[in-house]
């Protein structure tokens, strides 16, 4: 039995409420990291980040995050529309 760590949204596409402490971890370590990037460029290499390199940075650390919710979505990731889900394969 597969461990999930986030519910589906229940509008749209994508990962809603963490459900356990796996989950708020990994939303809390996202979090902690994006506010970690100006001063993390001034540690690491001298100088305040580009508004390109804060780009890619934000980048590099949001992949394996929506990769990460992405896997670990109840149901996964599909669109829907609030009381009944909707599937572009059967127009439903």
């Amino acid at each position: 039995m597969s461990d999930y760590w986030f519910r589906p949204k229940e509008k749209g596409i994508g990962a809603g409420v963490p459900t356990n402490w796996k989950g708020w971890a990994l939303f809390l370590g996202y979090v902690v990291a994006i506010l970690a990037i100006p001063s993390g460029f001034v540690l690491a290499v001298g100088h305040e980040a580009t508004v390109v390199e804060r780009f890619m940075a934000l980048v590099v650390i949001s992949v394996p995050f929506l990769y990460l919710a992405w896997k670990k979505t109840e149901g996964g990731w599909r669109w829907r529309r609030g009381d009944e889900d909707f599937d572009d394969q059967t127009g439903r």
